[in-house]
C-alpha cells in the first residue's frame, strides 16, 4: 500500500495532469509541466509514474472509478435489461454533456486506446451494455449477431454522446429533454430490433417473409 505522502503527491500529479490535458489537449501533457504545475522536480514526478502514457491511464481509471460510481446511483431502483439499458443511456449522456471537456479528452485518448471496436466492446469499454442488449433480444439472435447489435448500441450512445456535446447551443434548461428523447430512441431501436425488424440485413425466422413483402427483406442463398 503506498505511503499516504506518496500517495497524496500521486493525487497532485493527476490533477495537474487532467487541468492541462483539458484545457491544452494531451499533446501539451509532459512530466515537465506536470512537474513545474505542482513544484516538483521532473525526476520526482517520475519516481511515481514511469511515463506520460502511464499517468494518462490513471487519470482515465480514476475518472472512470467517479462514472462507475455515479452510474450505480443512477440505476438504483430500475428492473429489467430496458429499463437499465434507458438508466445508463440517460447517465452516460448527462455525463459527459455536462463534463464536455472530459468527453473531449477521452475522444482524444481513444485514437490511442480504442474503445469501439467490436473486441473493446465486448471487453467492457461500456460495461454491460452489450450484456443488456443481448437479454432484450432474447434468445431468438445468433451470439453473434446479438454481439454486433450490442456494438452498434453502444456506438450510436457514443454518437448520441458526441453530437450533444458539440452542441453547446442547447440551453441548460432543455439539456434533459434532449437526454430523455436519445435515450428513449435507443431503447426503442434495440426493442425494434427484438420485435424483428431488421438487422444487416438478417431476420429471424417467422419475418422474413414479411420483411420481404414489405420491400425490406433480400434474398438468401
Amino acid at each position: 500500500m503506498p505511503e499516504p505522502e506518496a500517495s497524496d503527491t500521486r493525487s497532485r500529479i493527476l490533477d495537474a495532469a487532467e487541468e492541462i490535458a483539458r484545457f491544452k489537449g494531451l499533446e501539451s501533457l509532459s512530466m515537465r509541466a506536470i512537474a513545474e504545475r505542482i513544484g516538483l522536480s521532473a525526476p520526482a514526478a517520475y519516481r511515481h509514474f514511469r511515463s506520460k502514457q502511464e499517468i494518462v491511464r490513471a487519470m482515465i481509471e480514476r475518472g472512470h472509478g467517479r462514472f462507475v460510481r455515479g452510474l450505480e446511483a443512477a440505476r438504483r431502483g430500475a428492473e429489467g435489461p430496458e429499463a437499465l439499458l434507458a438508466a445508463t443511456a440517460r447517465y452516460y449522456l448527462r455525463f459527459w454533456v455536462r463534463d464536455r471537456s472530459g468527453f473531449r479528452l477521452i475522444a482524444e485518448w481513444s485514437r490511442t486506446e480504442p474503445a469501439l471496436t467490436g473486441a473493446a466492446v465486448e471487453g467492457g469499454s461500456f460495461g454491460d451494455i452489450p450484456a443488456l442488449v443481448a437479454e432484450i433480444l432474447g434468445g431468438d439472435r445468433k451470439p453473434r449477431e446479438a454481439e454486433r447489435i450490442g456494438r452498434w448500441t453502444a456506438a450510436t450512445l457514443y454518437g448520441m454522446a458526441l453530437s450533444l456535446v458539440q452542441d453547446e447551443g442547447i440551453p441548460r434548461a432543455r439539456e434533459q429533454e434532449w437526454i430523455e428523447s436519445a435515450a428513449d430512441f435507443l431503447v426503442g431501436a434495440v426493442r425494434a430490433a427484438a420485435s424483428g425488424r431488421p438487422s444487416g440485413g438478417i431476420y429471424p425466422a417467422g419475418h422474413r417473409e414479411s420483411a420481404r413483402r414489405n420491400g425490406r427483406g433480400r434474398s438468401e442463398p
